[in-house]
């Protein structure tokens, strides 16, 4: 909890900061060269569209800190309501373990589809030169394509594993006393 607390002081903090350089700014307003007499009414035109520009921009940049710091207050809100999610036992560690797991099963999938996308790029290169398949293409895209599955598989096997892991301590009987029966 300390641990909420502690970032709920740090997402306070920068937020007064943000408020402070907010407040503080002011729009910076530069001494106008006086006109030339070379200086045509277009040029000047062209200059306070320019300007224009460059304020919007500014406008825009105050807008999203506006939005960024009623977002990060509407995050901190959600913080100080939302109870603890996860028990104090080991089940973060067997959550974290098993997001490991398909995240390692999912780098494996991308492996295997690239290897499979290569191997039917070749062998559209071929079909388009006019010649025949030749049989090893053939075979390595068809190994290719069953150990994508495979991986797809493991991937998806991987991911109801973190999911179960992440659900356990929900759906857990709680302990029951052998001599009372009761919980």
């Amino acid at each position: 909890m300390s641990n909420l607390e502690d970032l709920q002081g740090r997402i306070l903090a920068a937020m007064e900061r943000i408020g402070a350089g907010l407040d503080g700014l002011e729009p910076v307003r530069e001494a106008p060269e006086p006109a030339a007499p070379g200086e045509s009414v277009e040029d000047l035109m062209q200059a306070l569209e320019d300007e224009r520009y460059v304020s919007a921009q500014l406008e825009e940049r105050v807008r999203a800190l506006h939005e960024r710091q009623d977002e990060l207050e509407a995050e901190l809100e959600t913080a100080r309501n939302a109870p603890a999610v996860l028990p104090v036992d080991d089940t973060a560690a067997e959550v974290i373990a098993a997001l490991g797991q398909m995240e390692n099963e999912i780098n494996k999938l991308r492996a295997v589809n690239a290897h499979l996308r290569e191997n039917n790029r070749a062998m559209r290169d071929v079909l388009a030169s006019g010649a025949g398949v030749e049989a090893d293409l053939l075979s390595a895209s068809v190994e290719a394509e069953v150990e994508a599955l495979r991986a797809d598989h493991a991937a998806a096997q991987a991911q109801a594993e973190a999911i179960l892991a992440a659900l356990a301590p929900f759906v857990a009987e709680p302990e029951t006393d052998p001599e009372t029966g009761e919980s």
